[in-house]
């Protein structure tokens, strides 16, 4: 089995604060196999595409870059979600030596809610968890559904989310908060996740990346 896990790293980069060096040593100690980011900026994105060669980014600097990587080949696209689309990327197995069938590594943004007007942002929330749970209705695989969810679990998001489908985190027993006002305080909220559907949750935890408001969070996942 332990041959047989598979890495998944999600971090917001906080639109180009988290800095340089520090997301390299991470990503270099971690060793995740695949990674998924929000707010990455283009510097940030050139620091992966160093270490990961597959995979795809959109680095931006207004808050909307996203992307996934790998060290193994990955299809990688986009599914339609209100705001701002998600990403898709599809790991087969008979290129990764961790995985025995074939898994999906999706990579959302769920909207901030306090930003104003709140009504629209509300409608907005609503949207992006629609499309999440319209997408993965219409197929059921192993998959793993990671990023910045903005939602804790007292939230009306992560509950729909928990509803169908397994938070990592909880189910490893590991959950850590992953978010703080200021990227120097101790966190305070986790509002990071990993969902996952058809695969087993081994372990998660939390890293920081100084400049960031958001630690890294790696979930190590089994496929049964």
């Amino acid at each position: 089995m332990v041959d047989k896990i598979l890495r998944v790293l999600t971090a917001n980069v906080y639109n180009g604060r988290a800095a340089i060096g520090s997301l390299r040593r991470v990503l270099e100690h971690e060793q995740a196999a695949v990674v998924a980011f929000q707010e990455l900026d283009p510097a940030q994105a050139r620091i992966v595409e160093q270490l990961y060669p597959f995979g795809h980014l959109d680095p931006r600097r207004d808050h909307h870059g996203m992307g996934i990587a790998a060290r193994h080949p990955i299809a990688v696209d986009r599914f339609d979600m209100e705001h701002r689309d998600g990403w898709r990327g599809l790991m087969r197995a008979g290129d990764w030596p961790e995985i025995e069938r074939d898994v999906e590594v999706l990579n959302v943004h769920i909207q901030n809610p306090l930003m104003r007007p709140i009504r629209a942002t509300s409608r907005n929330r609503k949207g992006q968890v629609d499309g999440i749970l319209k997408y993965i209705g219409a197929k059921r695989m192993s998959r793993v559904i990671v990023g910045d969810m903005n939602s804790s679990p007292a939230w009306r998001s992560y509950k729909r989310l928990a509803e169908h489908l397994q938070d990592a985190a909880v189910a490893a027993g590991t959950a850590r908060a992953t978010w703080s006002y200021f990227s120097w305080l101790p966190r305070m909220l986790r509002i990071d996740h990993a969902f996952i559907e058809g695969l087993v949750a081994v372990s998660t935890h939390t890293t920081k990346i100084r400049g960031s408001d958001h630690s890294a969070l790696i979930a190590d996942l089994y496929a049964e």
